[in-house]
């Protein structure tokens, strides 16, 4: 029958009658079950402290509280049986408190009636109940480390479940040698003054731990009965009236132990390597970790050891603590070793488990993510390997059952790692774990996981879950057409990953593979697909000398080559060669090679092919640093809605176009258009894609006379450039020289100097004093020199920079107009009868490179105007700078009332 919530002449008004209306809340939304059902569900878990009918039917009529543990036990089953979402862990949390409150201060209860007088009955002996509350007893905790370092944020972790939800377990958990037993040990001896009790207690059996609560039921004063299970039941009530304590089981492995964990009056704190605790939403969890880079060093640096010597160990204390016994041996130690011995002996039931662990061993350090397993099992892997993983549930338990053991963790995205600790204990007593064949079964795993080529976005989770695997594996010396092509995609997903270093390193290792191998090698043709990848990783690192040199080697070989002659590996080189023809300033040879390639191409591959886009886009680049803006303009536009009316491009196609139609804007003057253009990649874009539209959004922002602004963006971007790309990049320098310009007309001017002079300076270290870039700086240099009114330094610097442009690109060039314009207005300021004739140069060579209209030519045309020319005319000079610019512009102000303009030079990105 129902039971209904007594009314307030039963239970008054207070804590006690708080708890019981949530309870009975609780007991309306799961159906108001019978209080046998409820005493079922609690005895059905072996997790929860079992209760009977009985104190259920008590507990709701509003009788005297039980213990918390069988009220939290009620509150657990009753949430389970709701018909509709209830949080737990909330009840719980209000529940304990006002459990705790009603006991401290039971409300008073109203006066019964008159009783009539009982019959009388012999008398009977009352034994007093054992007194608990006021004894103090702190057993002994196991011996501290003397180097115990850091986890403070486990620590305070730990802390924190225990005083908010003091009443329930806190189960510490992690894989062998990772220092939980310190850890709680460190714990209980910081708070132990907080606990009149605190116990350790074995828990790697039941008989253990049986013993151990028995000892402390001793320590107590109670009295020991012969049937240990009635002890243990005098224990537990006695802390039922105890004021506090805290329980340790250390080193839980079986289940059988659960029975023991009890918090009535106390706290409860477990270790286990068995993750699947901290599923148990009856318990809080805390995952101690690895030390992270702070802690090691801390650590060794306590013992005095070298970090860097101690990487092949890994991060865990245990193993950091055997590389100090024995820094020299390359081995787990004794007491790991018997540790795992003894975790291998009780899998050993299910050879495939073993198999399992012996596999993972052969990998790296890092998560072994389990769809790689399962790609794998799906491929070309030999019988053996397929056996193992096609079962995904046998393969998903046998995870289960190695992390249960402590030699492996789970990580995050479905991963499993096994600690390096593990792995050598794992390779010195299963020797085939460091064997060949194990080596082969992790590379065939590796290859047949690979996704393909990395331009597809959607497969870099699979491509990351390859990548820590890929060194270890050795996967570089495995001579094997698969490996090639999976090491080709690594580099290049690394490479648009902008993890230009990694890209780099895998490249280097492949340089040093083939240099034992024989020549033909290096012309196989997966082997040049690899080789241009690092080339392309070395331009990327700054590195271009090397990335020009290793293009040029390759070159020379297809060549030599009757095989490759009108091959497409050619065409795939030819792009990397032109960027480099590019970076050494050979505009015109880059374009005529990009033109040469872009036909090659179109005769191998559709229009809509990355490799066709990317060779067109090539040309787009070089056309921009020849000043071709409105041939670049309508060559990226018609890419641009060709690649709109494609499906499933990725966005950094279309950022990489949209940036490129930016850059051909500034050159054609259309400075209002740039920022509607940028809008997509700077809202969804990252990467390198994201600065260069940070860059181009600031340059407008300068042009459109908003200078602060613009030097506020610019200098954000020129730090992330820093961080993301590296100092003496391509780009970074192209966003410093931004940077300097938009400092100039702000009008701090010895900042813009300094920033000017720093990137002239990595320019030429970059790219040697003559490339065109190199005098491009310079340019800018006397630019912010002519705002200091230093004539002199600037006319210096200004005819060098003028000489080496106009001989190097030709008069018709942007950069040498922008030359010629700063040096004119440098000689005016010296001598303003010699400069008419500079500056009549400086006006007819923009108008023959922009047109009549292009702000850039009205402002060269405004100084020849003030230096006496006739034509055009300052008004008709002054009314298209308001029609190109607008009347409010500080540009129009200046020219108004004399100001020479001066020019700077906005190079275009790669």
């Amino acid at each position: 029958m129902p039971i209904d919530l007594p009314g307030v002449d039963r239970v008054p008004e207070g804590n006690h009658r708080r708890l019981l209306i949530r309870l009975h809340r609780l007991y309306n939304v799961a159906g108001r079950p019978a209080t046998r059902a409820i005493s079922q569900m609690t005895r059905k878990n072996p997790r929860l402290e079992p209760v009977s009918h009985e104190t259920v039917s008590a507990l709701f009529r509003g009788d005297p509280l039980p213990a918390w543990s069988k009220i939290r036990s009620i509150i657990i089953v009753l949430c389970r049986a709701a018909d509709q979402p209830v949080d737990v862990d909330e009840e719980l949390s209000v529940g304990v408190e006002l459990c705790s409150s009603a006991s401290r201060n039971p409300a008073p209860r109203p006066e019964p009636g008159p009783e009539p007088e009982p019959e009388p009955h012999p008398p009977v002996e009352i034994r007093p109940p054992e007194p608990v509350a006021e004894v103090i007893v702190h057993g002994r905790l196991p011996e501290r480390d003397p180097f115990f370092t850091g986890r403070e944020p486990q620590l305070d972790l730990i802390h924190e479940h225990l005083t908010r939800d003091p009443h329930v377990p806190v189960v510490v958990h992690g894989p062998l040698g990772v220092g939980k037993t310190q850890l709680i040990a460190e714990y209980a001896r910081l708070y132990s003054p907080e606990y009149p009790i605190v116990w350790w207690v074995d828990a790697r059996d039941l008989d253990r731990a049986t013993t151990s609560l028995v000892e402390l039921a001793k320590r107590l004063g109670i009295t020991p009965s012969p049937d240990r299970r009635q002890t243990l039941d005098r224990l537990f009530a006695a802390f039922g009236r105890a004021r506090n304590y805290l329980l340790i089981f250390d080193g839980l492995r079986g289940s059988d132990i659960r029975a023991l964990i009890r918090t009535i009056s106390g706290s409860v704190i477990v270790t286990t390597r068995d993750a699947t605790w901290a599923r148990d939403s009856a318990y809080r969890d805390v995952e101690v970790p690895d030390f992270d880079p702070g802690e090691v060093a801390q650590y060794l640096r306590k013992r005095g050891r070298d970090a860097a010597a101690a990487d092949a160990f890994g991060r865990m204390p245990l193993a950091l603590a055997e590389f100090c016994r024995h820094p020299s041996t390359l081995s787990a130690g004794p007491p790991v070793l018997a540790e795992v011995r003894s975790a291998l002996a009780r899998l050993g039931r299910d050879p495939g488990t073993v198999r399992l662990l012996t596999l993972l061993a052969g990998f790296g350090a890092g998560p072994v993510q389990v769809p790689l397993l399962a790609t794998a099992a799906r491929r070309e892997v030999p019988a053996e390997l397929r056996a193992l993983l096609k079962d995904q549930i046998a393969l998903r338990r046998r995870l289960a059952e190695l992390v249960q053991a402590g030699l492996a963790r789970r990580s995050p995205e479905d991963g499993v790692e096994i600690p390096a600790l593990i792995r050598l204990a794992v390779r010195d007593l299963l020797p085939e774990a460091a064997g060949e064949r194990i080596r082969d079964h992790v590379r065939e795993i590796l290859v047949a996981a690979d996704p393909g080529h990395p331009e597809d976005r959607r497969t870099w989770p699979t491509h990351r879950a390859i990548a820590a695997h890929v060194g270890p594996a050795e996967l570089v010396d495995w001579h094997h057409p698969a490996a090639y092509r999976t090491v080709r995609h690594q580099i290049r997903f690394r490479f648009l990953d902008d993890d230009i270093a990694g890209a780099r390193r895998l490249g280097e290792r492949v340089e040093t593979a083939l240099s034992v191998r024989s020549a033909s090698a290096r012309t196989d043709e997966a082997v040049l697909q690899i080789r241009r990848y690092h080339a392309n990783a070395l331009r990327a690192a700054g590195r271009y000398t090397e990335a020009e040199a290793l293009t040029a080697e390759m070159t020379a070989r297809l060549a030599a080559d009757p095989a490759y002659t009108d091959h497409p590996v050619a065409l795939d080189l030819a792009r990397g060669r032109g960027h480099d023809l590019r970076i050494a300033g050979h505009y015109q040879r880059a374009f005529e090679l990009d033109e040469e390639t872009l036909r090659g191409h179109l005769r191998f591959f559709p229009e809509d092919d990355y490799r066709t886009s990317a060779s067109r886009y090539n040309r787009g680049v070089s056309m921009r640093l020849l000043g071709r803006f409105s041939d670049a303009y309508v060559d990226d536009q018609d890419a641009y809605v060709r690649l709109q009316a494609r499906v499933g491009v990725p966005d950094g196609a279309f950022h990489r176009l949209l940036n490129a139609i930016a850059e051909d804007l500034y050159g054609l003057g259309r400075y209002r258009e740039i920022g509607r253009r940028l809008t997509a990649v700077l809202t969804h874009g990252s990467g390198r894609e994201l600065l260069r539209a940070r860059r181009m959004s600031g340059v407008a922002a300068r042009r459109l006379g908003d200078p602060g602004g613009a030097a506020e963006e610019l200098a954000a971007c020129h730090q992330a450039c820093l961080v993301r790309v590296g100092v003496a990049r391509e780009l970074t320098l192209a966003v410093a020289m931004s940077w300097s310009g938009a400092l100039r007309e702000f009008g701090r001017l010895r900042e813009a100097l300094d920033v000017a002079e720093r990137a002239e300076q990595q320019y030429e270290q970059a790219l040697g004093a003559d490339n065109p870039l190199a005098q491009v700086a310079r340019v800018n240099v006397v630019a912010t020199l002519l705002a200091m009114g230093r004539a002199e330094q600037a006319r210096q610097i200004g005819s060098e920079a003028y000489v080496a442009l106009r001989g190097r690109l030709g008069a018709e060039h942007p950069f040498t107009v922008a030359a010629v314009t700063n040096l004119a207005s440098a000689m005016a300021l010296e001598d303003p009868a010699s400069a008419r004739g500079i500056s009549e140069e400086a006006y007819r060579s923009a108008r023959d490179v922009y047109g009549e209209s292009h702000p850039d030519t009205l402002l060269a045309a405004a100084n020849f105007a003030a230096d006496g020319g006739d034509s055009p005319s300052l008004d008709a000079v002054l009314g298209g700078l308001r029609r190109s610019l607008g009347p409010d512009h500080p540009a129009v102000l200046e020219v108004a009332r004399g100001v020479r303009a001066i020019a700077h030079i906005e190079p275009p990105s790669a």
